[in-house]
């Protein structure tokens, strides 16, 4: 599986969060699990990518308003 550059936060999460339910149903096999961990990670790094980009937008108005702080 490959998560897409142009994948929104929300449909990461969403992913993400699939591949945690899949981690936890009951049969699942050692190779299904290792797929929905992989999958999992990749939705993880796509979600933290997002939430970086987001905080950085914020720090730039803080920037332009003349204010500086963490988000």
């Amino acid at each position: 599986m490959k998560v897409k550059d142009q994948i929104s936060f929300e449909q990461a999460l969403e992913g993400l969060e699939k591949s945690a339910q899949a981690l936890q149903k009951e049969g699942t096999t050692l190779d299904e699990a290792m797929a929905s961990y992989e999958d999992g990670i990749k939705y993880y790094e796509r979600c933290t990518e997002l939430l970086n980009v987001a905080k950085q937008k914020l720090q730039i108005y803080d920037k332009a308003t003349g204010e500086l702080s963490d988000f």
